[in-house]
């Protein structure tokens, strides 16, 4: 899931225009310039039922726009969301919008805005 999710992104023109590669798990190297994106899987589940797992895999993944400021956070949010927001591709089934958080760290001078946004991913791994 993880390989294909980042490849969504990276594979955008939208989205590469404005970040132009800087797309991270986990969090961005020290020093990144904003426009950028950091995911990070906050939770996942196998959607078991009464005779065990389904296969199927349900993810919670936290995008994170970083911009110079709020317009520019805001407009690589828009990019993301559409084109993640009702996507199939490969293993991964369907990706739905489910949240979205705004946020600034007051006092941080040269600090990014961040617009977070998290999405739920229905995946399931192709055995064979």
């Amino acid at each position: 899931m993880d390989e294909t999710f980042w490849e969504l992104l990276n594979q955008s023109s939208a989205v590469q225009a404005q970040v132009a590669g800087r797309v991270y798990w986990g969090v961005a190297p020290q020093g990144t310039l904003p426009a950028y994106l950091v995911l990070n899987i906050i939770s996942a589940t196998d959607s078991p039922h009464m005779q065990g797992a389904g296969g199927f895999w349900q993810y919670r993944v936290q995008v994170d726009s970083y911009g110079a400021d709020r317009p520019a956070a805001r407009h690589l949010s828009r990019a993301v969301r559409q084109e993640l927001n009702g996507t199939r591709a490969g293993e991964i089934r369907l990706v739905l919008f489910d949240s979205e958080r705004e946020l600034f760290e007051a006092g941080a001078d040269g600090r990014p805005f961040r617009i977070s946004q998290d999405y739920i991913v229905t995946w399931r791994p192709d055995h064979g």
